[in-house]
């Protein structure tokens, strides 16, 4: 199968997504990619090249800025580019990497009549209307939430309308009853994630925690100007890597200038390099509300005792990682690592 991919961002170097890509790539289909050259928060600064052929996986990035992939004029303007390339690949199935994409491939669909798949981290929820839609309701806000609610449901609606089916990798809509029969096709598929190879060497240092991903609302950054200093002033803990960028950076710098001997931020490391800093941290730390399984996934894999405190997706307490309250994480910290067998049992 000839697969064309439109995608906000891809990088063998820095997204763990790739990897499913390349999965589907191996198993004898071929994908077409349609990107741009910036990194977003993971390799921010870095400016992949304008094509890159991988094998199955051929790659162009057609749009300097996601602002560009985003934009209806730089769509129109490169639109002429996009179906040259495109006619050359004869694709049978389009995927589309998230809504912010899907104008564009609602373009390349009606062009070529080829079937249309969307893939989000969620569906759309009215009882949390931000976490599809993210940055775009909140500029709607100014009048409390009915107009986002509003707004959310009409672009959903446009959304389910163009899309032949529509992938949630959110495990709580494998729950919901979606009684609107524009909601038959949409079905729950867990986030991919596959098991990377982790240097035999690298040893655990006790004393640190990791927390990586990009800062954006979600993740509750807010969480850690309570958590941090209690984990530093009532642990063993001494070292916390905090890895990423966005737009709740000032509360890391903030905590950075008050724990300068304790706090090291890095904006940014190759996929790599982070996954040698989680496995060897004590723990893994996730603050977030939502999102997707990235950080998650890797700290599993690298058998780090992850902690949490808001169960966004289905964890079990002391089995596959360790719940706490914000004001109590640091007895969770000290109970853990304290209770060698307890560790050892969710470590394995």
């Amino acid at each position: 199968m000839n697969i064309l991919l439109i995608t906000p961002g891809i990088s063998k170097k820095y997204n763990d997504n790739y990897y499913a890509y390349n999965f589907i790539a191996s198993s004898g289909n071929k994908i077409l990619v349609i990107s741009q050259k910036e990194n977003i928060n993971k390799g921010k600064g870095e400016i992949n090249k304008y094509f890159e052929n991988d094998g199955n996986i051929v790659i162009h990035r057609v749009f300097d800025t996601l602002k560009q992939q985003n934009s209806l004029i730089h769509q129109i303007l490169k639109f002429s580019k996009i179906k040259h390339i495109i006619n050359d690949f004869n694709p049978d199935i389009i995927f589309c990497e998230e809504i912010s994409n899907l104008n564009l491939a609602v373009r390349i669909k009606k062009k070529f009549n080829i079937p249309l798949i969307l893939r989000v981290e969620f569906a759309f929820n009215k009882e949390y209307p931000y976490r599809t839609f993210g940055r775009l309701l909140k500029k709607f806000r100014l009048f409390g939430d009915y107009f986002p609610i509003i707004i959310g449901k009409l672009i959903w609606g446009w959304a389910t309308k163009n899309s032949d089916s529509i992938i949630s990798c959110y495990f709580e809509d494998a729950k919901r009853e979606f009684n609107n029969s524009s909601f038959k096709k949409l079905y729950y598929i867990p986030w991919p994630t596959y098991l990377p190879e982790f240097d035999s060497e690298t040893k655990k240092n006790y004393n640190r925690i990791i927390i990586a991903g990009s800062f954006d609302k979600h993740k509750n950054l807010k969480e850690l100007k309570v958590t941090i200093p209690l984990i530093i002033e009532n642990t063993h803990i001494n070292e916390i890597y905090i890895i990423g960028t966005g737009e709740d950076e000032k509360i890391i710098e903030d905590l950075k200038e008050k724990y300068p001997n304790n706090i090291i931020h890095i904006k940014s490391l190759s996929r790599n390099e982070c996954l040698s800093l989680i496995s060897g941290s004590c723990f893994s730390y996730s603050p977030a509300t939502s999102g997707g399984w990235g950080f998650i996934g890797d700290s599993f894999a690298a058998k780090t005792p992850l902690l949490f405190s808001h169960n966004h997706y289905g964890f079990n307490d002391n089995i596959d990682s360790i719940f706490t309250f914000p004001e109590e994480i640091h007895k969770r910290v000290n109970e853990i690592y304290n209770d060698k067998d307890l560790y050892q049992k969710i470590y394995l």
